[in-house]
């Protein structure tokens, strides 16, 4: 079993969020690939330890486990 193309979609999904996460970090507006809504970075949640991104309608909603 060939698991390249796998492998393939998985590598650019995790450098397309890690760049949109270095992005919403230095304050830059990214939109919603679905609703073209602002998306916000919160690290401040209740929970400790978690951040999350998201869009005011929901379609996107990224739970960040934040290292020390």
């Amino acid at each position: 079993m060939d698991f390249s193309v796998l492998n393939k979609k998985t590598s650019d999904s995790f450098h397309k969020q890690r760049n949109m996460l270095k992005q919403l970090a230095q304050g830059k507006t990214l939109k919603c690939e679905k609703c073209n809504g602002v998306l916000t970075l919160n690290l401040a949640t209740s929970e400790p330890g978690k951040g999350v991104v998201k869009c005011k309608q929901g379609c996107t909603d990224i739970i960040l486990e934040l290292g020390t």
